[in-house]
């Protein structure tokens, strides 16, 4: 009976606001507070915890009616005073059971659900007030104040009898803000770079935390970052030319590079298959970071070939440049074949020598090939050797197979 009058209090309270001569904001404020205030010491009283989320509804429903009746830049502050209160109460529901929240989600999860109905009416109230400029500070200290329950459950909690999921909702709470804060702030390359990272850090997580849910946005993220680069033509034009090898497509694609190689090795000790018949991600983030390196190599000569404020790529505009991307090819293909032996890969070691073959084909069918006269014919002797070379290396550290295993050794 108390739950219910509550509501109905509730109830007249958002239709009082609708009114014309509704009460003052101030009025309004405390009355869905003390509402909200009431059904969650109901819940905690009868044990009803269902009832934490329902109030979240109801307190959210008010404050989207609220926000739909008082638009544009006039209302801004009153809509963010009248849904903070709000917000904080949730927030701090779980704070103030301290130890008895046991293994309960509710009141995480009410908090949670009082988070991102905030998001959703303070993004808008940021924008109305004018203040676009530092708007990523909302999510940002949205995550500070998930991660203070993040901090509660990893002290409340021993190391061996934790919830995976309980555990995994507030964490994913605290990246979810971060990861958007990351557009709303920032922009172009910067969000590339940040969702990276966080990628990285969500496979960090994984480790600890082993919720699927981690594995998926980890992978979306890292997904993202590795189109963004790849696949994004666009990424061409972000800025103006510079200056040429040190310039922004080197840290971007490092940084992000470098992000997609951590993430592989803290998923390698996971169980990071995210469907069957499909390969780990820890085996495909590799590759994609090498791909990432191989385009960066192939734009740092284009930037430093092109005239005018773009990047043009051409691969027959003279002899010089040709070679210039022949040779590159060339040292990284034997970086690569020397990576994959020093770690065993035999993956690497093929892509290596693919490319090897791909580069001495080019070198000498194409770049030295339009020299004419001599010149032709020496090339196509050039190619012979070479191809010879690579087949010794092919055999030697590519198809050679693996020594038997001698049984008594074995044991």
């Amino acid at each position: 009976a108390a739950a219910c009058s509550a509501f109905l209090a509730q109830a007249v309270a958002i239709f009082a606001a609708e009114e014309s001569g509704a009460p003052d904001v101030w009025f309004l404020t405390a009355s869905h507070v003390a509402f909200a205030a009431v059904l969650l010491a109901i819940s905690w009283l009868e044990r009803w915890h269902f009832l934490a989320v329902l109030a979240v509804l109801s307190a959210g429903l008010a404050q989207f009616l609220y926000s739909a009746g008082h638009t544009g830049g006039a209302f801004w502050d009153s809509r963010l005073l009248f849904s903070c209160p709000i917000y904080l109460l949730f927030l701090a529901y779980p704070l103030v059971l301290g130890k008895r929240v046991g293994r309960l989600l509710e009141p995480y999860l009410a908090a949670v659900l009082a988070a991102a109905v905030f998001f959703l009416i303070a993004r808008q109230s940021f924008l109305d007030g004018g203040l676009r400029p530092i708007i990523g500070l909302l999510p940002i200290a949205q995550a500070a104040l998930a991660a203070v329950h993040l901090r509660q459950l990893l002290r409340l909690e021993p190391a061996g009898a934790r919830m995976p999921g309980r555990l995994a909702l507030v964490a994913g709470t605290v990246l979810a803000f971060v990861t958007v804060a990351i557009p709303l702030q920032l922009e172009k390359e910067w969000v590339t770079i940040g969702w990276a990272l966080e990628g990285a850090a969500l496979a960090w997580l994984y480790g600890s935390i082993p919720h699927r849910g981690l594995l998926l946005t980890a992978s979306a993220l890292l997904a993202a970052v590795f189109a963004r680069l790849a696949l994004n033509s666009q990424v061409l034009t972000y800025h103006p030319r510079g200056m040429p090898i040190l310039n922004w497509y080197l840290y971007t694609y490092l940084v992000s590079a470098a992000a997609l190689l951590l993430a592989g090795r803290f998923l390698a000790k996971t169980r990071d298959v995210l469907t069957e018949g499909v390969p780990r991600v820890s085996s495909v983030l590799p590759g994609a970071a090498t791909m990432l390196l191989f385009l960066l190599l192939n734009i740092e000569i284009a930037d430093f070939y092109s005239q005018g404020p773009t990047i043009t790529f051409n691969f027959t505009a003279t002899l010089a440049q040709d070679l210039t991307y022949t040779l590159a090819w060339g040292l990284f293909a034997l970086g690569l074949l020397a990576v994959g032996i020093a770690l065993q890969n035999r993956s690497a070691r093929i892509t290596s020598i693919a490319l090897l073959v791909a580069t001495v084909l080019k070198c000498f069918l194409h770049d030295l090939a339009r020299l004419g006269g001599l010149y032709r014919v020496a090339s196509f002797v050039g190619l012979a050797i070479c191809l010879a070379l690579v087949a010794i290396v092919l055999q030697k550290y590519v198809l050679r197979a693996k020594p038997p295993i001698d049984k008594h050794e074995s044991r």
